[in-house]
């Protein structure tokens, strides 16, 4: 089967990969944060809070964030998180260290010292800036939490996995630097362009979808609190993994009866690695097993990789261009 390849405007060869950890040279310079005090809790019965940019984000939710800093105002902090990073830089706050990443960094971080992945992090690199906190992806505190820990480095977690936690971390931040205007300012133009593409949805016939994630040694079921089943999720779409399959799991590991179950309209590749390799292994497989006929997917070559610019890492910032062609791929 020939394997569709989807880029802005354009069909490429190039397929999603997820995280990347290759190693960067260090910059020798660092810069501080702006400090300011941050907003106080405030008691409200709503669950919900409604910012200028009338985007809905769980109250309590960011008093949970909040609330890891105890009162503090952070001078300085480092980040192990390219999504993190891009939010603080949205909200003009320079962090101290930045995750050592093949992924593009905000063009304000280029002099910023590279301080390990978020799986990978250099303690002594970070215990050198002596950051009030390090800021980390909430998915990984377990992970994570016993390292710095041990290593007596402060941390929070701010959850980065999907896009509406992107904005609930947006707003905590936006609060904690009291730089609540230039995240409402961001929220309300990232709304007009949400609303723009959700609008062009509108009387379309919404198709089915199985997001799946790895490499041609394995492959795992995506489900919709991940960054692109959030985004296919918000545009209509009906995710079998959970609206056929039922599975809760964020991610599970492929069953290709519970493919052949689903029968999705479109299959949307992210993966590690070589994307003709994945394609090829994942066609291999579905033949084997006698799936490939009964797939619609198969048959209406709907088998599409996602750019990796876009669909990667979680990205706030790329999320609308990302829509943008989520939407031609979903509803062309």
């Amino acid at each position: 089967m020939k394997l569709s390849i989807f880029k802005p405007a354009l069909v490429l060869t190039l397929f999603a990969v997820i995280i990347s950890a290759c190693s960067q040279t260090p910059a020798s310079n660092s810069e501080t944060l702006q400090s300011a005090a941050p907003t106080p809790a405030v008691s409200s019965k709503e669950t919900e809070v409604k910012t200028e940019s009338s985007v809905m984000v769980d109250e309590t939710k960011v008093q949970e964030l909040l609330a890891q800093f105890e009162g503090k105002t952070p001078e300085k902090v480092v980040t192990v998180s390219v999504s993190i990073s891009e939010l603080l830089n949205e909200l003009g706050v320079v962090p101290a260290g930045v995750p050592t990443t093949n992924s593009t960094l905000p063009a304000a971080f280029d002099q910023v010292p590279r301080i390990g992945s978020s799986h990978q992090p250099d303690l002594e690199q970070i215990a050198k800036l002596e950051p009030d906190f390090v800021l980390a992806p909430s998915s990984i505190k377990d992970n994570l939490e016993k390292v710095f820990q041990s290593a007596t480095l402060p941390s929070a977690y701010l959850p980065a996995d999907s896009l509406e936690e992107l904005k609930v971390s947006l707003v905590a931040l936006g609060r904690l630097f009291k730089q609540e205007d230039k995240a409402e300012a961001f929220l309300q133009q990232f709304s007009e362009k949400e609303n723009a593409v959700l609008e062009a949805t509108k009387g379309k016939e919404a198709p089915s979808v199985m997001i799946l994630f790895g490499s041609a040694e394995s492959l795992m079921f995506m489900n919709e609190d991940t960054y692109t089943g959030s985004l296919v999720k918000k545009l209509g779409a009906s995710n079998v993994v959970a609206d056929v399959l039922k599975l809760k799991e964020t991610y599970i590991p492929l069953n290709m009866e519970n493919i052949v179950a689903a029968n999705p309209d479109i299959i949307l590749l992210v993966a590690h690695g070589d994307p003709n390799a994945v394609a090829k292994k994942f066609e291999e497989d579905t033949k084997k097993n006698g799936a490939w006929e009964k797939l619609d997917a198969f048959k209406n070559d709907k088998l599409i990789a996602l750019d990796y610019n876009l669909f990667g890492i979680a990205s706030i910032t790329k999320a609308p261009e990302a829509y943008e062609d989520l939407l031609k791929i979903l509803y062309n």
